[in-house]
C-alpha cells in the first residue's frame, strides 16, 4: 500500500505540524509544563497538525488487490415452438423437461450456472414452455457476449434445433466468441419428404376496385420428380390454382396471384399446398391470412427536388393503405385539397415552383407537412413557407454524417423497444452544415449524434399548431431500411417508425387516449393491451374507467372488456382470440368530454416456426467447431457433464488490480485524529488547564 502524494508534500505537512506545535508549547510562556510532558504534548500536536495539513493535499492510497473468480457455465435454451412441432413432439413435451432439469441440477453441483431461455427475446431464468413464435440465435449470442464481457465463463451450452428466423447467421458471431460453445441438438434431425409454404407476402389493406398481388414462396425438400398443387381460396371458396413441377431436392419457387378487390370488407384468404400422401409435417402446408378492402384511401403527395432512393422507401411504408403521388423538379404543383399529407423531400429547392407551392399551402392551411431537409433544400424559401423552424446555412458547404439516437422524453406515440435500441445503430444521414432555430413549441423524437457526440440538436421534431408539421434533418433514409433488413430480414422496424410518424400527422385531432396493440398476434398467444390517458394539460391520469370493445370484422362477434388501472397507465390481458381481423374502440369520459381511440389488429395461425421443422445439425456443429466446442445430442447429456468436469479450460481465475482510494474517505484516519486529540486533551486537563 502506498500513499500517492509527492515526498515534498510530506515535508510541508511535517513542517506545518512542527510550527503549529512550536507556537503552542515553546512560544507560549503562559503555559508551564514539565519538560517530559511538554515534549509529549509537542509531538501529539505536531502529529495532529501534520496529518490535517497532509489531508488538505488530498492524498490517495494505492493498493494491489487480488480476487479469485470462480468459473461460470452459461446455459441458453431454445424456447421456440418449432421444438415441439416435430415428430418428437411428445418426447419434448412430456419426458424431456424432467431430463433437462436433472441435468441442470447435476451441473449446478460442480459449477456456477446461469440459465437463459430465448426465442424472440432473451429471458433470464424463465421456465420452458416452447411458446415463442420466433427464434433469434444471434441476439442470444450477442447478449451473452455483452453480459459476460471480461468474465470467467468456462463454457456456453446452447440447446437448440439450430433453426432461426430472426437476426442473422449465428456463425458470424461464433467466430468472434470469447467462450467455447457446446451445442446440444434438439428436435428431429431426420430428413423427410416435405412440402412447405416458406413465405406469403400481401397488403393488409387494399382499395375497393383495385387489383392487388399475393406472392407465395413455396418450397420442397427431398421431393424431386413430384408435383405440388398450390390453391388460393377466398372466403372459403377455392379459386386460383397452380400445378408446380418439383425439379430438385432443395426446391423453392415464387408464385404470384393477382386478385380483385370487388367489395368492401374483410376477405379471408388461404393458401394450401398438396402433393404428398401422408406427409409427416403438414403444419407448414397451410397459411390463412386476412385482407381488408377499404372504400377510401389516404392520399399522400411527395414533392421532391429530384428522384432519390428515399422516395422508394417512403412509398414502401405507405403501400398498404395510402396512395402516393410524386412531383419532381420543375413539375407543376397540383391542387392539394385532395391529399391528407404532403412530404417535402429537399424542397423547396432551386427547381421548385415556390409561388405555386405557397399559394396551395395558403389555400390548405391545415394540411400536415413532413419536411426532409437535405443539401438541395433552399433554406431561405423554406423559412418563408412556415414559421416552425428557421434555418441558415453554415460557414462551410460540406456535408455532415449525422447518426440518430432516441429521445427518451418523447411521448407523442410509442415505438417498439427494439426499434429504440436499433435506431442508434442505423447508418448516418447526410446533412449540410445548418444553424437550426426551433421557433415554435415542439417535441423531439430523434436527436443528432455527430462523430460520437450526442448533441442537443434535434434530428426529427414534431410541431403542432394550425398545421401539423414534422422536420427530419438529413437524407439517405433508404440506408436505414437496408440496415433493418440486414439485421432482421424484414423492414418491420423501419416501417413502424415512419408509418406511425405519418399516421400521427394525418390524424386530425389528438385525443387524450392512446391504446397500444401490436399489429399482429398469433392464435396461441395472449393479446396484451396498454392504454395511456392524458388530461388537457397533457398530464397522465388514471382516475376514469376505460372500456374496450373488440369486434371480429369477419363474423361480427363482439368482445367487451374493462381496463385495469396501474400507477401511470391502464392494462388489459384479453387472452387468446381466434384467427381473424379485428377492430377495436376504447372509450372513457374525462371532465365531461367523451374520448375514444380506435384501430385494428389481426390474429393469425401459428406461422413462421412451423416452416422448418428439421433440426439444422450442421449449423450447430459449425458453431461448436468455430469456438473449440463440441456438438452433442440429448442422449449424450451425461457425457457432456463428464466432459465439462474434465475440461482444464474451466478453472478459477485470479484477478489482480490496483485500487485508488482518497485517504480522507478512510475511517481509520478519523479515529487516529480523534485519538491523538483526546490524549492531548486528557494530558493537558490532568497537568494543567486547557
Amino acid at each position: 500500500m502506498k500513499v500517492g502524494i509527492p515526498f515534498w508534500m510530506f515535508l510541508v505537512a511535517a513542517a506545518v505540524g512542527v510550527a503549529f506545535a512550536l507556537l503552542l508549547y515553546f512560544k507560549n510562556k503562559k503555559q508551564h509544563y514539565g519538560k517530559p510532558l511538554t515534549i509529549v504534548l509537542f509531538i501529539l500536536r505536531a502529529l495532529i497538525g501534520g496529518i490535517v495539513t497532509m489531508l488538505l493535499f488530498n492524498p490517495y492510497i494505492r493498493q494491489k488487490v487480488s480476487a479469485v473468480e470462480q468459473p461460470t457455465v452459461v446455459v441458453a435454451h431454445d424456447n421456440s415452438a418449432s421444438i415441439v412441432l416435430s415428430k418428437d413432439s411428445s418426447f419434448f413435451k412430456h419426458e424431456y423437461p424432467a431430463q433437462f432439469a436433472a441435468f441442470l441440477e447435476a451441473l449446478s453441483r460442480d459449477f456456477q450456472v446461469d440459465f437463459y431461455s430465448f426465442g424472440q427475446e432473451v429471458r433470464e431464468g424463465a421456465s420452458l414452455d416452447f411458446s415463442e413464435q420466433l427464434t433469434d440465435i444471434s441476439s442470444m449470442l450477442q447478449s451473452v457476449e455483452r453480459r459476460y464481457y471480461k468474465r470467467n465463463v468456462g463454457a456456453v451450452l446452447l440447446f437448440s434445433d439450430g433453426v432461426y428466423n430472426r437476426g442473422f447467421e449465428p456463425s458470424l458471431l461464433a467466430e468472434k466468441s470469447a467462450f467455447p460453445i457446446h451445442t446440444v441438438v434438439l428436435g428431429d434431425t431426420m430428413s423427410y419428404p416435405d412440402l412447405f409454404l416458406k413465405e406469403v407476402r400481401y397488403n393488409k389493406k387494399v382499395s375497393l376496385g383495385s387489383s392487388y398481388p399475393v406472392r407465395v414462396v413455396v418450397g420442397a425438400n427431398d421431393c424431386a420428380g413430384n408435383k405440388m398443387v398450390l390453391t388460393l381460396s377466398q372466403d372459403g371458396r377455392p379459386g386460383n390454382q397452380q400445378e408446380i413441377e418439383v425439379n430438385s431436392n432443395r426446391f423453392t419457387k415464387e408464385i404470384d396471384f393477382m386478385l380483385e378487390a370487388e367489395k368492401p370488407g374483410v376477405r379471408q384468404l388461404e393458401v394450401e399446398l398438396k402433393g404428398l400422401e401422408d406427409e409427416s409435417q403438414p403444419l407448414n402446408n397451410v397459411k390463412r391470412f386476412f385482407v381488408e378492402v377499404q372504400d377510401q384511401k389516404y392520399k399522400v403527395l411527395c414533392i421532391a427536388d429530384a428522384p432519390h432512393p428515399d422516395l422508394g422507401a417512403f412509398k414502401s411504408v405507405l403501400s398498404d393503405d395510402c396512395e402516393m403521388d410524386f412531383v419532381l423538379g420543375r413539375e407543376e404543383i397540383p391542387e392539394l385539397s385532395g391529399y391528407q399529407l404532403v412530404v417535402f423531400h429537399q424542397t423547396p429547392s432551386a427547381h421548385t415552383d415556390v409561388a405555386g407551392l405557397t399559394a396551395q399551402l395558403e389555400k390548405n392551411k391545415k394540411l400536415p407537412v413532413l419536411v426532409v431537409v437535405g443539401n438541395a433544400t433552399d433554406v431561405n424559401a423554406l423559412n418563408k413557407l412556415q414559421q416552425a423552424v428557421e434555418l441558415h446555412r453554415g460557414v462551410t458547404n460540406t456535408m455532415l454524417d449525422v447518426r440518430a439516437f432516441y429521445n427518451t422524453a418523447f411521448g407523442t406515440f410509442t415505438l417498439n423497444d427494439k426499434l429504440k435500441e436499433q435506431i442508434g445503430k442505423y447508418p448516418p444521414l447526410a446533412l449540410p452544415h445548418l444553424e437550426i432555430d426551433l421557433r415554435l413549441a415542439h417535441v423531439d423524437l430523434l436527436m443528432q449524434d455527430v462523430l460520437g457526440m450526442k448533441s442537443g440538436l434535434p434530428l426529427m421534431s414534431f410541431f403542432k399548431g394550425d398545421r401539423k408539421m414534422a422536420f427530419l434533418f438529413g437524407t439517405n433514409l433508404w440506408r436505414w431500411r437496408l440496415y433493418n433488413y440486414y439485421q432482421d430480414r424484414n423492414n418491420v422496424l423501419f416501417d413502424e417508425l415512419f408509418s406511425k410518424t405519418m399516421k400521427y400527422l394525418m390524424t386530425s385531432k389528438d385525443d387524450g387516449l392512446e391504446v397500444y396493440f401490436k399489429e399482429e398476434y398469433y392464435s396461441n398467444e395472449s393479446v396484451m393491451v396498454t392504454a395511456v390517458l392524458r388530461n388537457p394539460s397533457n398530464e397522465v391520469v388514471t382516475e376514469p374507467e376505460v372500456s374496450l370493445q373488440i369486434v371480429n370484422k369477419k363474423s361480427g362477434e363482439t368482445f367487451d372488456y374493462q381496463f385495469s388501472k396501474r400507477e401511470h397507465d391502464y392494462e388489459l390481458n384479453v387472452g387468446m382470440l381466434p384467427e381473424g381481423l379485428y377492430s377495436y374502440q376504447a372509450e372513457t369520459s374525462l371532465a365531461g368530454r367523451k374520448i375514444t381511440a380506435s384501430g385494428a389488429f389481426s390474429v393469425v395461425s401459428m406461422g413462421i416456426e412451423a416452416q422448418q421443422l428439421k433440426a439444422d445439425i450442421e449449423r450447430l456443429r459449425g458453431l461448436s467447431a468455430a469456438t473449440n466446442g463440441k456438438c452433442y445430442t440429448v442422449d449424450q447429456l451425461p457425457q457432456l457433464l463428464e466432459d465439462l468436469k474434465a475440461d482444464t479450460r474451466i478453472t478459477s481465475v485470479e484477478h489482480h488490480e490496483t485500487r485508488f482510494e482518497d485517504l480522507i474517505h478512510s475511517k481509520w484516519i478519523l479515529f487516529v485524529l480523534i485519538g491523538l486529540t483526546a490524549i492531548e486533551w486528557v494530558l493537558r486537563k490532568m497537568y494543567g488547564t486547557y
